[in-house]
């Protein structure tokens, strides 16, 4: 799988990587892109009429066995075999063009252990390296909800002194929200800031930071941007996006990557799911965010 796997995101040890979500006892991960997808197929096939078949059906599925793999996930690293490659027609994911779907099973005899994933979570696979089986790191304790709400204000402050008003926890809300996530190494901390300028423009500050309780440790993993705002939207003749932290799955070589939502208000094709290095700040893995394959 050399070539097709080359066409993929690196992770930051020089492997390959996949976004995508657990089920059962198998993990489901996507690429997209035609040209992995006509590579990958004609490795499995031995043909190189893709698009041609895609044109007489929208999906076709094809067996992919004895192909390795690890799964990582909060629950740490779990091995897997990629059984299945389904190719989806293009715009049928709500994606222009040709999207891969990789099915990983996990082993089926439990040998995983507690590092195979519960159904339903975010999992980043690895899919040119032996697989392997590892615990997950110790996360800091999670914050209650007055402490996680007086560190985002803090990491917030910390961009842009005067904020239009105190952030509250939402990962969810676009303005004047922020979240905190555990990690081994101290807080992952997101936030979208509404700050008033001298010109009595509203501009958004976003950015995502690791830090300790105190501030004392503090790095920019995306570093601050200030975004003009028209109409509490991000305005059209600007290229930036929204962050906020959605979680953490172990990493590749130990430690953690956090997964990342990337909101752009301009064009809902931009937005996007990442799994990030904080070390390195390397994205790691990305999908469309609004990617769903039927």
């Amino acid at each position: 799988m050399l070539l097709v796997l080359g066409l993929l995101a690196c992770a930051s040890d020089g492997q390959h990587a996949a976004l995508g979500w657990s089920l059962g006892g198998e993990a489901h991960v996507f690429v997209t892109g035609d040209r992995f997808a006509r590579d990958f197929y004609r490795e499995l096939t031995g043909s190189g009429r893709l698009s041609d078949s895609l044109g007489q059906r929208p999906l076709l599925a094809v067996d992919a066995r004895s192909r390795g793999a690890t799964v990582l996930s909060a629950n740490g690293a779990a091995p897997a075999r990629l059984t299945l490659a389904r190719f989806h027609a293009a715009q049928t994911c709500g994606y222009p063009g040709i999207v891969t779907e990789l099915v990983l099973a996990f082993p089926p005899d439990g040998a995983a252990g507690r590092s195979t994933p519960p159904s339903h979570v975010s999992v980043v696979a690895l899919l040119d390296a032996p697989p392997f089986a590892a615990a997950p790191g110790t996360a800091r304790p999670a914050l209650s909800r007055s402490n996680a709400l007086a560190l985002v204000n803090r990491v917030a402050q910390r961009a842009e002194s005067a904020l239009l008003r105190p952030l509250v926890i939402n990962p969810d809300q676009a303005a004047d929200a922020g979240e905190v996530v555990a990690m081994e190494s101290g807080y992952a901390v997101g936030f979208r800031a509404r700050v008033a300028t001298a010109a009595n423009d509203t501009v958004l500050v976003t950015g995502v930071a690791a830090t300790d309780l105190d501030l004392h440790e503090l790095h920019w993993i995306v570093r601050p941007q200030r975004l003009r705002l028209v109409g509490g939207m991000i305005a059209r003749n600007s290229s930036g996006v929204r962050y906020s932290v959605r979680g953490t799955v172990a990493g590749p070589g130990g430690g953690t990557l956090l997964l990342l939502d990337e909101i752009a208000d301009v064009s809902a094709r931009d937005s996007r799911a990442t799994a990030v290095d904080p070390a390195t700040r390397r994205v790691v893995a990305a999908q469309p965010l609004a990617l769903r394959c039927p």
